[in-house]
């Protein structure tokens, strides 16, 4: 129970570390060009890759676009650490929103790595495979980007979106130059 009253209280100060930074860098319009997985050069990629959609979040206000996670997300982010704990994370990307921010920030705290903030629409990019490369990255989504990003990085179409109640499917997916694999992993 301590654990989770420090969750709770620490939590909001990691959600919203590194915001003012990305909130600059909308204001001066800058965005990264979006390629499909064909236009994307070939290459001697090799990384790893961890996808997650946002741990549960409040459902009592249909008009809030901006949840933040409830009480059943926050015990999940408390998993999600302990689940990576023994992982090396070397960088960690999520969405503008609250929900994706709180879901990875204990691991953020707990790998002492800033999360970087991403567009879904534009994230898979020259850049974003560039900064990628050899390493082992973590990115928290949304039920209707994560996937789309897994077979952007695979280069097939295998994966539709996640169910609105899926919060414990975690993608994998390795590279190694042209060899692609992904795999899916629940984690109660």
């Amino acid at each position: 129970m301590k654990h989770l009253i420090l969750l709770l209280t620490l939590l909001p100060f990691f959600t919203f570390c590194g915001q003012q930074k990305d909130e600059k860098k909308e204001e001066t319009g800058d965005s990264q060009k979006t390629e499909t997985a064909n236009e994307a050069p070939a290459r001697n990629q090799k990384a790893t890759y961890y996808l997650l959609r946002h741990a549960e979040k409040v459902r009592t206000d249909p008009k809030d676009q901006d949840p933040a996670l409830n009480i059943d997300g926050l015990l999940r982010a408390k998993r999600w650490a302990t689940y990576f704990e023994p992982i090396k994370i070397d960088a960690i990307y999520v969405t503008k929103y609250i929900r994706t921010k709180q879901t990875v920030s204990l691991i953020a705290q707990q790998k002492q790595v800033s999360p970087t903030r991403y567009d879904p629409k534009t994230v898979y990019s020259e850049e974003f495979l560039n900064q990628t490369n050899n390493k082992t990255v973590l990115i928290a989504g949304h039920s209707n980007t994560i996937p789309q990003l897994v077979n952007q990085l695979i280069g097939e179409e295998k994966f539709k979106d996640m169910d609105d109640d899926d919060n414990s499917t975690l993608f994998k997916v390795t590279i190694n130059g042209n060899d692609k694999k992904v795999e899916a992993i629940t984690v109660e």
